[in-house]
């Protein structure tokens, strides 16, 4: 069963009640009720008179009701935060400059050799 949540008064389908239902609108809500029907969160009755209101909907006013009963997204961990990562605090894992610090030399005594053999060739 699910529990009417009211919108907040900044939302826009109490906002702009009047402005027409685009079908981006549409999908995006119908994706929404996909996932919930999916994942258990509305019983086939409720999904399905869900989607009657969706689909017979011309303004966002008509939609508040879908929008009122449409449970949250389920609790997934947001794409942006990794598991099993560094501790908190700690940006990456340690890396050890060794290898950069060889590259730095082998580069710069190259360029030492180099410098040398042109002025020799010069002088």
């Amino acid at each position: 069963m699910i529990v009417p949540m009211a919108l907040p008064p900044s939302s826009k389908y109490l906002q702009r009640p009047g402005d027409p239902v685009d079908e981006a609108e549409r999908a995006s809500i119908t994706a929404r009720l996909n996932d919930a029907f999916a994942d258990g969160r509305l019983s086939h009755d409720e999904y399905a008179e869900a989607m009657d209101i969706v689909y017979d909907a011309r303004t966002l006013g008509d939609l508040v009701p879908v929008m009122e009963k449409l449970p949250a997204a389920a609790s997934n961990v947001p794409a942006i935060v990794q598991q099993g990562g560094p501790p908190a605090g700690q940006l990456t894992q340690p890396r050890s400059l060794v290898p950069a610090a060889v590259m730095v030399g082998v580069v710069g005594l190259t360029l030492l050799a180099m410098l040398a053999i042109l002025l020799v060739m010069i002088f």
